[in-house]
């Protein structure tokens, strides 16, 4: 059997011979970055687009070294891998303006997307094995004498069907989602298997103010599917379960502060009432129990949530 010819980035882009020199492709990774890039993608992507398009750092050890962009136009790559030799996030093609100077002395390029390859924005991941020179971030597609092998590097790992995705699913541990990360993997494949295979005890914290809703999932009679019937639950209605201080919120602020991770998980067989003792020792521990009796409350739990030990039918 014959081996796959490989799929290279600029041919799904599609950019051809004519307009290949207007391109450069530049590498950058998470160093340097306060947050990953796939919360910084939905959360705060003006800051992103800042960091990718720096010319010149601030940092008085950095400060000599200026990495140009050689070319009018940047296909935009952000590491997932750590090392910066493996694998790589598209997240645009930009064109490329003019230089701004900070007053901290840095300088960044003005970059304004180009909408004809948004559609494939965080949804592309690439394989690059190719060495990368020492301490260069930008190559011309064109022009050089490394060019062409820069353009067969860059080989397509996958595509996906939304920005999500292209991540694959980092482990129960790991897991840690914004409210649009969260929509998206209810209806990813390998999102959907992992969360369908455990019940859990699963943590919703409000970015602004640092409250805690602690929750439970698990199924009743093989009816639902552990984790993940519970999380579409919340995409699906007013993102609350049915919560009364989570309902006192309007769903665009849950949408833009709340996250979601996992505190515990449990196989398919772990009776409820046991998941709900956990439950109730994660409520204790985060103090997420709004009570009246408290000083300053600061969770969203109920004192009837922590109180009922019978699965909720």
């Amino acid at each position: 059997m014959t081996q796959d010819a490989p799929i290279y980035l600029v041919d799904v882009l599609g950019i051809g011979d004519t307009e290949i020199s207007d391109y450069s492709v530049r590498f950058s990774s998470n160093r340097g970055f306060h947050m990953s890039v796939m919360d910084a993608y939905y959360m705060e992507h003006d800051a992103l687009v800042r960091h990718i398009s720096t010319r010149r750092w601030t940092d008085p050890t950095k400060r000599n070294r200026r990495h140009n962009i050689p070319a009018s136009k940047v296909i935009q790559l952000v590491e997932l891998s750590e090392g910066g030799r493996g694998r790589w996030l598209f997240v645009g093609v930009f064109h490329v303006g003019g230089i701004i100077s900070s007053i901290d002395g840095g300088e960044s390029y003005e970059m304004v997307e180009d909408e004809r390859f948004a559609k494939f924005d965080a949804r592309v991941v690439v394989d690059y094995q190719r060495p990368l020179f020492q301490g260069q971030l930008d190559y011309p597609l064109a022009g050089r004498s490394y060019s062409a092998s820069v353009r067969e590097g860059l080989v397509i790992h996958h595509v996906s069907s939304s920005r999500i995705s292209a991540l694959p699913f980092p482990g129960f541990e790991k897991v840690r989602l914004t409210y649009a990360q969260l929509r998206a993997v209810v209806n990813e494949a390998e999102w959907e298997t992992a969360l369908a295979s455990v019940q859990a005890v699963y943590l919703q914290t409000d970015r602004l103010t640092g409250w805690h809703y602690v929750g439970s999932a698990y199924s009743q009679r093989g009816n639902e599917r552990g984790l993940l019937s519970r999380w579409q639950e919340y995409v699906g209605g007013d993102h609350t379960g049915g919560n009364a201080r989570l309902k006192s919120l309007s769903p665009e602020y849950i949408e833009e502060n709340f996250e979601y991770s996992i505190l515990e998980i449990f196989d398919m067989h772990a009776s409820p009432r046991d998941i709900i003792h956990r439950e109730h020792w994660w409520m204790d521990t985060l103090s997420s129990v709004y009570r009246t009796s408290t000083s300053h409350p600061h969770g969203y739990n109920s004192v009837r949530e922590r109180e009922r030990d019978e699965p909720k039918l």
